[in-house]
């Protein structure tokens, strides 16, 4: 992805004015200068950021654990977020299955610079924006980019379009920051040194005689205590019990204040209740095929004692 993304700036900004163009009135020389400067700061952060790919599940498991923290405490999550790296370029699928989004996130000065990118077979979509932020605070700095896509054919459609990215961005720093707060309690994700590019994808390439550069990424997974947390946290009351009370259940890890220290720390997912934890049976239905599983069921596991 680092290499994808490093050739497409590497001819920018031609390579967006050729897909995008023509331009009225053309690019100012101004205008230029600036999409050339955005060009070499691109590739400067892309030459040392280090690449984490997460997989669907993991995205979902930190998102429910960012939203589902009070504001108050989702700002300490992220003020104390250790990066493990000054740059990141962090690679989640598209739920669709139609490529992926990236976004490329750099800390400066305590606060996160954060732009997404769309990667798909048909090229690149570059940032519109960048989201500047401190905490749950949010600043969006225009690229140039979106100066020069307000001048073509295909220039964005406004506040909406601006609105869309910056949710995207402000998803991304949410799961990014829970994502470093969580590599220091075991068990709850897993990372994984392995090859970007697959195996047979390198051995076609060989053959063709345009050998691939071998390059690492960072694989996140989710942890045995990761796997409780994504369960744990999608449990529903049981609707038969008016007082509230609940037989024994997985609990969802969540944050909360030491006594003895300043900072917030993460109690890992546990049991509560009394017998042993039941396993549930729930309804899902799905948006796209709703018609089509009304009638099906999945058995959502709440895991054992040993998991």
């Amino acid at each position: 992805m680092i290499d994808t993304l490093t050739k497409f700036f590497e001819t920018y900004p031609q390579s967006f004015l050729d897909t995008n163009g023509p331009f009225r009135d053309g690019i100012s020389p101004e205008l230029m200068s600036r999409m050339l400067e955005f060009r070499d700061r691109q590739l400067h952060v892309l030459s040392y950021a280090q690449h984490y790919r997460i997989d669907q599940e993991t995205v979902q498991m930190l998102t429910d654990l960012a939203y589902g923290t009070k504001p108050a405490g989702r700002e300490e999550i992220y003020r104390e977020a250790q990066f493990p790296f000054p740059a990141l370029l962090v690679e989640c699928p598209d739920p669709a299955g139609e490529g992926s989004y990236v976004a490329l996130t750099t800390v400066v000065d305590d606060c996160m610079y954060t732009q997404r990118m769309i990667v798909t077979a048909n090229g690149i979509v570059p940032s519109l924006l960048v989201l500047k932020s401190s905490g749950l605070k949010g600043e969006l700095i225009f690229t140039p980019t979106y100066e020069a896509a307000l001048l073509g054919p295909k220039h964005p459609n406004g506040e909406a379009a601006l609105k869309s990215e910056s949710e995207v961005c402000s998803h991304f720093v949410a799961v990014v920051a829970t994502m470093c707060s969580m590599l220091k309690y075991k068990g709850m994700i897993e990372t994984e040194d392995v090859q970007a590019i697959s195996r047979p994808e390198r051995r076609r390439a060989e053959k063709a005689g345009k050998p691939l550069p071998d390059t690492l990424v960072t694989r996140v997974r989710l942890g045995s205590a990761g796997r409780i947390q994504l369960k744990a946290a999608q449990v529903e009351r049981d609707p038969e019990d008016p007082l509230g009370k609940r037989r024994a259940h997985w609990v969802a890890g969540h944050y909360m204040r030491h006594m003895a220290r300043p900072e917030k720390v993460f109690r890992m997912p546990h049991i509560r209740g009394a017998g042993p934890v039941v396993p549930q049976t729930r309804r899902v239905q799905l948006p796209e095929v709703g018609d089509q599983l009304a009638t099906k069921e999945r058995l959502s596991t709440m895991g054992d004692a040993g998991e």
